[in-house]
């Protein structure tokens, strides 16, 4: 063979390669998209190219360059898998809209809308273990054709996936608002009309609104952080953002405006139990837990706040940071009012 040959047949397979870098380069481009919360970053990929509109707007203030330090994937198909029902693994749980299977290394998700088997499938979901990798199975395109998801999983919410990622990672899922105040996280912990949102919108000018109806909790080297989420109620701001987290308040209406220290580490466990955000459980899930909420109720104060429509509690919680210490509970101090 000669030079010119040779040379002529390299030139070849190198355009070939840089052909196939721009392939996949353009696929990058525009069917793989980065969300970081809470320290993890969420890389979302699709068979078929994002579009602007895919997801919800609020999405974009987590919207990431690139993978992460811990990064978890995600993967949208639209086309249901042949699934032999005699071969599903074990069933460990069925109430619409999920039936879930143990396939020994990984977990499968049936979207279902009764408790009979013999209604059709409207989703497929296959994760690992851990959760760091799932690909998910939709019967066809047109939920995502037509845009503004509230999940990136394109669930109803994303708590199936995330509150698993966060039990392995020190930190849970919660049915709060929180805000940063001063630099300070506080957290305003109920179920629906406790006041959550009403709290946010008091606080609206004065702080940084993370977000009005679920927050995440997660240990760090120094102390605990509270982080937004995207998963808001009736208050659309959300935010990124984190903070030493300072304070925890389970909200009471009431005609007054104080906060009452909470001084029985049981209720202070119980309050917190009943506000976590439960994917399907299981023993390693409650265990991971109740192991971070013993330590959450000993390390961060937390208090009965009693609260009025006045706006009065404000100048409260304003009286409240602005006495803590610089850093607020970064150090993972003891909180020794829960004895």
């Amino acid at each position: 063979m000669s030079d010119h040959s040779s040379r002529r047949k390299v030139a070849a397979l190198l355009r070939g390669d840089q052909g196939k870098r721009k392939i996949e380069a353009a696929r990058m481009k525009n069917n793989v998209r980065y969300y970081r919360i809470a320290g993890i970053t969420i890389r979302v990929e699709s068979d078929i190219p994002f579009a602007a509109g895919t997801f919800d707007p609020k999405f974009r203030a987590f919207e990431a360059d690139g993978p992460g330090e811990d990064t978890v994937e995600i993967r949208h198909r639209f086309s249901l898998p042949p699934l032999d029902r005699k071969r599903l693994g074990r069933e460990l749980y069925r109430r619409p809209p999920w039936a879930v299977f143990d396939l020994g290394d990984s977990w499968l998700y049936l979207g279902v809308t009764s408790a009979s088997d013999s209604e059709g499938l409207h989703k497929v979901a296959l994760f690992s273990k851990d959760y760091a990798r799932g690909t998910i199975y939709h019967p066809d395109d047109s939920a995502f054709r037509r845009g503004n998801s509230q999940a990136l999983t394109f669930f109803p919410t994303d708590q199936i996936l995330v509150a698993q990622l966060l039990a392995s990672r020190d930190a849970c899922y919660l049915h709060s608002s929180g805000v940063s105040f001063k630099g300070r996280g506080l957290l305003f912990m109920g179920h629906s009309e406790a006041g959550k949102s009403t709290m946010v919108k008091m606080l609206k000018g004065r702080a940084e609104i993370l977000c009005d109806d679920r927050m995440i909790i997660r240990k760090g080297p120094d102390g605990f952080l509270v982080h937004g989420t995207w998963s808001h109620g009736e208050i659309p701001d959300v935010s990124s953002s984190s903070a030493p987290l300072a304070g925890i308040f389970f909200l009471r209406k009431s005609g007054e405006n104080r906060f009452v220290p909470m001084t029985k580490k049981q209720d202070v466990a119980s309050g917190l139990l009943s506000c976590l955000i439960k994917p399907h459980v299981t023993a390693g899930w409650w265990e991971n837990m109740l192991g971070l909420v013993e330590d959450i109720g000993r390390r961060v104060p937390c208090h009965e706040l009693l609260f009025d429509r006045s706006g009065r509690i404000v100048d409260v919680l304003n009286d409240f940071v602005t006495v803590l210490p610089s850093p607020a509970v970064g150090r993972g101090g003891e909180n020794r009012s829960a004895a």
